[in-house]
């Protein structure tokens, strides 16, 4: 069974209404929807804002069902120039920003039992960008996708210099609130995992509005990714065993 997690309820719309949900449960005031999405059995939640909460939520998804993987979705802002509203960011790496063991001579973001960076699972990354291609290769018009790492932290980032230090500290291209959380907790529990965003905002002083904005297109182009992976993974399930 596949968790699909997104952290507001803008950005798990679109799936709730393509999927034929069989049954709802509702744990620590979150509620998860149990059925299928392009022939995929799929567990789907809103997970809340924030690392917290949504650790919260994706541990007791682990628990509660037999979980393979998780796909963690939704929106993001931009830290590198050549990224663009509706753009997709699929994370070969995730980290913690607001990690801050410095004091014990650690770096910004690294964790005592993992490091610095987290790896999402290489054969899901490869299941995204085949999406792409099966959905915009004769695009002219297509979002762009990168592969890049993915920093989180409890914040969202409207300042300059809080971008400038993102970029060159981590060298990370978007930036959010949930994803390196998420991760970690599909880490310990040994659950593979991947992390798709679409850029909402490009940071800056107008952040907040560019968001709200943007909300929609954004999510439209992650659901679009995301279901056609499960398409895709319905005819190939050995290849992610």
């Amino acid at each position: 069974m596949i968790g699909i997690i997104g952290a507001m309820a803008e950005e798990i719309e679109l799936f709730k209404q393509n999927m034929e949900i069989k049954k709802t449960y509702s744990y620590a005031r979150t509620e998860y929807n149990v059925g299928t999405i392009n022939e995929q059995e799929v567990v789907l939640l809103q997970a809340g804002i924030g690392k917290v909460k949504s650790t919260i939520s994706t541990q007791i998804l682990i628990d509660r069902f037999d979980i393979d993987m998780i796909i963690f979705t939704g929106l993001a802002g931009a830290l590198t120039s050549n990224l663009r509203r509706g753009d997709l960011v699929v994370a070969n790496h995730v980290v913690q920003y607001d990690f801050d063991l410095t004091a014990f001579g650690r770096r910004h973001g690294e964790l005592p039992d993992i490091g610095r960076l987290l790896e999402p699972d290489p054969k899901l990354i490869k299941f995204m960008c085949y999406a792409y291609d099966d959905i915009f290769q004769n695009d002219k018009n297509a979002p762009h996708l990168i592969v890049g790492s993915i920093c989180s932290g409890d914040k969202f980032i409207t300042d300059r210099r809080d971008i400038d230090w993102l970029q060159r500290e981590f060298g990370a291209v978007a930036t959010e609130m949930e994803g390196a959380a998420v991760g970690y907790t599909c880490f310990v529990n040994d659950v593979k995992f991947a992390i798709l965003r679409t850029i909402s905002d490009t940071g800056g002083d107008g952040a907040t509005d560019d968001f709200d904005e943007y909300l929609k297109v954004a999510s439209a182009n992650s659901f679009k990714i995301v279901s056609t992976m499960l398409r895709v993974m319905s005819y190939r399930e050995n290849a992610i065993g």
